[in-house]
């Protein structure tokens, strides 16, 4: 099984469009800080940034989107499939091999965004101790805060790849697979919004994949609990008096499970299809 990570990571590490889309990362936390620096004429704190991480955990997602995509879909596109498929390991075992890889392209690219925001923040902005409270976060840090948007992202991260990689598996296509898997991205928050308005007469609606998506919304809620306030809960806007409630550890719980289960429905239709027919 390492074996199979290892090559894969080769595989990944030698495109160049793999350390493009982290340059492109880096290049747009230092503009955005910049624009931020003119916007509010140099008196913006540096960890009113940093703590955030700049707001670019959409676009990191994007290109683990896109690098997971490739990474299956391009297999067959090749028909390089084939070869990995007479070598002595399962078809689960290469398809984990793939999920894994494109998780630790997440983890790198999450340390990259968390040290150029911290670079970006104290050079461009008013610069400050991480040490510092946040306003707004019950008397967290700003390193803490920052570890916690970073962490809370890779958990959707989780759920992205998941669903990246089924629809790799399933579609085969390459072209098709990233740009579903953009349209997952960018498109959740469209469908969430219409199952907000279901939300009102349907409850249970609450615990749909798409909500959980908001789970980022929830980490100042999250930390004034732990620090003993209360809180760490969120309603859908517009339910009223309707029980419409998840804490933060409920998203989390259900963010896993959703990765899951879609995780193993793709396992299985990975081993079930004939490559023959791709």
């Amino acid at each position: 099984m390492g074996v199979l990570i290892t090559n894969e990571w080769i595989k990944l590490s030698k495109k160049k469009s793999t350390w493009i889309m982290l340059v492109m990362l880096v290049m747009m936390v230092f503009g955005l800080t910049w624009v931020m620096r003119i916007a509010s004429s140099g008196e913006m704190l540096a960890n009113d940034n940093f703590s955030r991480l700049t707001d670019m955990t959409s676009f990191l997602n994007l290109f683990v989107v896109i690098v997971a995509a490739s990474m299956l879909a391009e297999e067959f596109s090749r028909g390089t499939i084939k070869f990995l498929l007479i070598r002595p390991y399962s078809r689960t075992q290469i398809l984990a091999a793939k999920f894994i890889t494109a998780f630790l392209y997440a983890v790198v690219g999450t340390a990259i965004l968390f040290v150029s925001s911290f670079i970006a923040s104290n050079l461009l902005l008013t610069a400050e101790s991480p040490m510092n409270v946040v306003e707004g976060f019950n008397g967290a840090s700003a390193l803490i805060v920052a570890l916690s948007y970073a962490g809370t992202n890779l958990l959707l991260i989780l759920l992205y790849l998941s669903l990246t990689i089924f629809i790799s598996a399933v579609i085969r296509s390459q072209s098709l697979a990233v740009g579903l898997g953009i349209g997952v991205l960018f498109g959740s928050s469209m469908i969430n919004g219409l199952l907000t308005l279901a939300m009102q007469k349907y409850p249970w609606l609450k615990w749909n994949m798409f909500n959980m998506l908001n789970i980022k919304n929830l980490l100042p809620e999250a930390m004034g609990e732990s620090l003993g306030t209360a809180g760490m809960s969120v309603s859908v806007e517009g339910s009223g008096a309707l029980d419409l409630y998840l804490s933060y550890g409920q998203m989390a719980f259900s963010l896993l499970i959703y990765s899951l289960v879609i995780y193993i429905v793709t396992n299985w239709l990975f081993n079930k299809r004939d490559v023959a027919l791709s």
